[in-house]
């Protein structure tokens, strides 16, 4: 069974949100602590959708310390803890 366009682009917008910050550990974040809460604010959200009776989720987690940059991407199907590769899957035969 095809994704339907707006399934299409959140399972878009999680993987490419994981591909940016999954090696962002070694960052250091910018700016004073308002612009550390406005960088948490942005790339803190979470998506979900059913796909063929499974719910498939993403969760965001990003925080900002004064000297480091933490990220943590949830990939769920039904509950159940995933990789990417398992949003990735859902893609199947689309160019990424």
């Amino acid at each position: 069974m095809r994704l339907s366009k707006s399934q299409e682009a959140k399972v878009r917008k999680a993987i490419d949100q994981h591909e940016k910050h999954k090696k962002s550990y070694f960052w250091t974040p910018f700016g004073n602590a308002a612009n550390r809460r406005e960088t948490e604010r942005k790339n803190n959200w979470r998506v979900s959708f059913k796909h063929a009776g499974d719910t498939y989720a993403y969760q965001s987690c990003v925080s900002c310390s004064c000297k480091n940059y933490y990220y943590n991407g949830l990939f769920t199907i039904n509950g159940e803890k995933r990789t990417v590769r398992a949003f990735s899957k859902l893609l199947g035969g689309i160019q990424q």
